[in-house]
C-alpha cells in the first residue's frame, strides 16, 4: 500500500459544519474531514472520464476503478489536522487521559514557563487535586516535549434574503387556515468557520495501483472544500503532495517495532469512531472498542482497566442526494482505553492501518496503540511563530500588506501622470470617438481588469473611425491605433510603458516587504493610460 500526504492551505474561510445546539449557527469542525476530501477528489474524477455517465454506481460502472478508490474502503481519506511548520508534522488530537491543574494556564510564546499536564492513564491523583481537562485540541509529541495548538476561526454574520428583491420578506399565512405559505426570510445567522492561511495536513492510504490516479487527481492545486462556496467559503490550495511506501509512514513518529512490550496496552483514538452494538444500532458504550479490537485481530482482551471517553454527533452532506447523511453518536477523538494486555507488531501494523468501526473510508476509526511513553506528567507549550527580523502581531499582517500596496499604487500615479503630460497628440479624431474610447477602457475596470472591451471596439470600428484612429499620431510615430495595441499585447515587457522597473522594497515597522506590479495592477493601470490619453486628446481639441 502507499500512503500519500498533502498539504491544504486554506484561502477562504472552510465551514465543514459540525453539530451544535444552535440552530442558527453553522460551527466548522476543527479540522477538515476526510470525507470533505473524498467528495472534492469524486468531484475532480467525474469531470475526466466522460464515458462514466451520471451514476458511477451503476451496474455497469461497478467494475470500474472508481469503486476501488471511493467505495469499497480499500482507500482510506483520513482527516487534515493542523500541520506543523516548524516540526514538518502533521499534528494529533489531544487524548483525553490528559489533565492540568485548575489554576495553571497555558503560558503565551513570549513566556519561559511550561503548562505542567498529567496522564491520568499512567496513575490515578490523589483525591484532594483540583484538576480541568485541556482546551487546546491537537498536540506534536517528542518522547516528553509536547506542543499544544488550537486552530484559528473566522465569525461571519449573514441574514437570509430574498434574492431577487434583495432584502428580506415577511412570512405569507393563508388567511383561512393560518397556515406558513411561504416562509419569511430576514433571519440572522452566523457562521464560524476555519481561518484563512491556515495549513492542514491530509492522508490517503491507497493500493498501489490507485496511487497513480489519486496524485494525478491532487494536480490541479485550488480545490473547494465545505459548504457555502457562493458565498466566499471553502477555497484551499494543495501543495507538498508526497507519496511513500505504508511501511515508512506512521502517524505518530515512533515506528511499531518500538511500542511492543509496554508494561499496559493503550489504545488513542486520533478520529472519532463509529461503532454499532450487537443489534446493528449505533452506540458509544466504551466496551465496543474491546469488541472492535478482537473482531479485528486474531486476540481476546480483558476488560478496560481506564477509559477516558467522550462522545459527540456527526453526519455529513451527500452532494449527490442534495441531503444530509444520517447522524450517528461517536466516540470523539481522543479517547484512551487501557488493558492489562499485549498485541505483536503485525497486530498493531494492522489495526493502525484498518482502523475500526464504520466510515474508515472518510477516517473514521483511526486508533494508535501505545501512542505515548510511560509517564505520569510532562511539561507542554504553545507553538512558537516562524520569526522573520521583527515579527508583527498577526491583526497588522494584512494591514502591512495593504500599507505596501498604497505605496506601489502612489509611485505607479505619478508615472501615469508624467507619461501622459510626454504624450504628444497629433490628428483629428472626433470628440465622440474618443469618449466612446474612454468608456470602453472604463468598462474594463472590472475586478479583475480585462482588456477585452477594448479589444472589442478595435475590432468593430467603422471604416471612418478606423480611419481617424489611423490617422492620429503619438508622438509623432505611431498610430493611435498600433499604440493601444502595443499596450496591449505585452504591458509588462521591458519595451512597455510600464514594466519591472517598478519593483520596490517596503520598510514597514521594521520588516520588509517587496512589491511589484501584478498583472491584474498592470492592466488596471494600462487601462487608465488609455482613459487619461484619451481625455487629453478631448481636451486639446477644445483649445
Amino acid at each position: 500500500m502507499k500512503a500519500i500526504t498533502f498539504i491544504l492551505e486554506t484561502q477562504q474561510p472552510v465551514l465543514v459544519t459540525s453539530f451544535q445546539k444552535d440552530p442558527n449557527s453553522h460551527v466548522s469542525y476543527p479540522y477538515i474531514p476526510g470525507s470533505a476530501i473524498r467528495g472534492a477528489l469524486i468531484g475532480r474524477y467525474l469531470k475526466h472520464p466522460a464515458e462514466l455517465g451520471e451514476d458511477i454506481l451503476s451496474d455497469a460502472n461497478l467494475d470500474r476503478q472508481v469503486k476501488r478508490l471511493f467505495f469499497d474502503g480499500n482507500t482510506r481519506y483520513l482527516n487534515a489536522y493542523l500541520f506543523c511548520k516548524r516540526q514538518q508534522k502533521r499534528t494529533l488530537p489531544i487524548p483525553l487521559a490528559w489533565y492540568r491543574d485548575k489554576d495553571e494556564e497555558l503560558p503565551t510564546p513570549k513566556e519561559t514557563t511550561n503548562l505542567n499536564v498529567r496522564d491520568l492513564s499512567q496513575y490515578v491523583p490523589e483525591q484532594q487535586m483540583s484538576l480541568k481537562s485541556l482546551s487546546e485540541r491537537f498536540c506534536t509529541v517528542n518522547e516528553r516535549q509536547v506542543v499544544l495548538y488550537r486552530e484559528k476561526r473566522r465569525i461571519n454574520i449573514h441574514n437570509l434574503r430574498d434574492r431577487t428583491k434583495g432584502r428580506s420578506s415577511p412570512t405569507k399565512r393563508d388567511p383561512v387556515t393560518d397556515r406558513v405559505i411561504q416562509e419569511g426570510e430576514g433571519a440572522i445567522f452566523r457562521y464560524e468557520a476555519l481561518e484563512v492561511k491556515q495549513t492542514f495536513q491530509a492522508v490517503i492510504l491507497c493500493e498501489n495501483d490507485e496511487a497513480k490516479t489519486i496524485q494525478y487527481l491532487l494536480k490541479p492545486t485550488d480545490i473547494w472544500l465545505g459548504g457555502s462556496r457562493s458565498a466566499g467559503y471553502g477555497h484551499a490550495k494543495i501543495h507538498a503532495v508526497k507519496c511513500q511506501n505504508i511501511e515508512d509512514w506512521h502517524e505518530v513518529d515512533i515506528s511499531p517495532e518500538q511500542r511492543v512490550n509496554r508494561r499496559k496496552l493503550k489504545i488513542t483514538l486520533l478520529s472519532d469512531t463509529i461503532l454499532r452494538d450487537g443489534c446493528g444500532q449505533f452506540s458509544v458504550e466504551p466496551c465496543l472498542v474491546k469488541q472492535a479490537i478482537e473482531d479485528k485481530l486474531p486476540v481476546q482482551l480483558p476488560e478496560a482497566t481506564h477509559v477516558f471517553i467522550s462522545s459527540t454527533v456527526v453526519g455529513g452532506f451527500n452532494q449527490k442526494w442534495g441531503l444530509p447523511l444520517p447522524q450517528v453518536p461517536v466516540l470523539s477523538a481522543g479517547s484512551v482505553f487501557v488493558f492489562d494486555a499485549q498485541l505483536t507488531t503485525e497486530q498493531i501494523k494492522t489495526l493502525e492501518t484498518e482502523g475500526i468501526g464504520d466510515r474508515c473510508i472518510d477516517g473514521f476509526g483511526r486508533v494508535c496503540v501505545n501512542w505515548l511513553g510511560e509517564y505520569r506528567d510532562f511539561c507542554a507549550r504553545p507553538p512558537e511563530p516562524i520569526k522573520n527580523n521583527i515579527q508583527l502581531d498577526e491583526k497588522y499582517q494584512d494591514l502591512a500588506g495593504q500599507m505596501a500596496e498604497n505605496i506601489l499604487r502612489q509611485k505607479l500615479e505619478q508615472f501615469l501622470v508624467d507619461k501622459v503630460s510626454d504624450i504628444k497628440i497629433q490628428g483629428k479624431i472626433t470628440n465622440s470617438q474618443l469618449s466612446r474610447l474612454e468608456i470602453v477602457a472604463r468598462k474594463g475596470l472590472t475586478n479583475p481588469p480585462s482588456f477585452l472591451p477594448i479589444i472589442e471596439l478595435l475590432s468593430s470600428l467603422t471604416s471612418n473611425a478606423s480611419e481617424q484612429y489611423r490617422n492620429t499620431k503619438i508622438s509623432g510615430n505611431k498610430s493611435l491605433e498600433q499604440q493601444i495595441k502595443d499596450w496591449l499585447i505585452d504591458p509588462m515587457k521591458s519595451s512597455s510603458w510600464l514594466n519591472n522597473s517598478h519593483e520596490l522594497e517596503v520598510n514597514i515597522a521594521g520588516v520588509t516587504r517587496k512589491v511589484e506590479p501584478d498583472s491584474d495592477l498592470v492592466k488596471e493601470y494600462t487601462l487608465r493610460l488609455i482613459m487619461a490619453v484619451a481625455k487629453k486628446a478631448k481636451k486639446e481639441s477644445g483649445r
